[in-house]
């Protein structure tokens, strides 16, 4: 068993400022592989309307190249994933991903096997932003995850049906946990929200 994190945020970036973000999404897989991670997706968001201009235009890192920046990788990775019962010869993997933060019905209909857009991405999120989006994710939405905010206030209602439905299709839901370590007063609100929003789904 290998532990990914599958929601490496990819930023864009302009042509001045390309060598940073690279060196810094750099530091980023160096650390989750120091960590013992066997995997990671690069995930890139958009809001509204799909264009061409979406596209997977991420490059992923190579072996070779962070060894030449961090020689003792190989040894640090060795030393966490024995400590996690890892397997030392797990390749480690990069992934594409595509979150779609999507608004109504008709930006939902977007998320179909056609769309060649999707094609070009290893992994489809979306992160539903009203109750038909929910319901269509759950439904029949051609994604791989459902991605929940509880930091926020829920702009939809978990439905037991719909999340059964979702469930038995193969799609995974994912809750953002990010804001956990922002500060005290966004984690409270992150997890009250949380504990409303389920206890009502358990006992509805």
């Amino acid at each position: 068993m290998g532990f990914f994190d599958l929601n490496i945020p990819y930023l864009e970036s302009s042509p001045s400022d390309k060598t940073t973000f690279k060196a810094t999404r750099t530091k980023v897989v160096i650390k989750a592989m120091e960590l013992g991670y066997t995997g990671i997706a690069y995930n890139r968001t958009i809001k509204g309307v799909m264009s061409d201009h979406d596209r997977c235009s991420i490059s992923l890192l190579t072996l070779s190249s962070l060894l030449k920046l961090v020689p003792s990788l190989s040894s640090s990775v060795n030393l966490h994933r024995d400590l996690l019962n890892v397997p030392r010869a797990s390749p480690f993997r990069q992934y594409t991903r595509l979150t779609v933060c999507a608004e109504n019905h008709s930006q939902a209909l977007a998320l179909n096997s056609g769309n060649p857009i999707l094609k070009t991405y290893d992994l489809v999120a979306v992160k539903p932003l009203d109750q038909s989006v929910f319901d269509d994710a759950c439904d029949k939405s051609e994604v791989d995850i459902i991605a929940i905010d509880f930091s926020e206030r829920l702009p939809f209602r978990l439905k037991q049906l719909k999340v059964k439905a979702a469930i038995e299709r193969g799609v995974y839901f994912e809750i953002t946990y990010s804001d956990l370590i922002t500060n005290v007063q966004t984690r409270r609100q992150m997890i009250s929200n949380a504990k409303v929003r389920i206890a009502k789904f358990l006992y509805r």
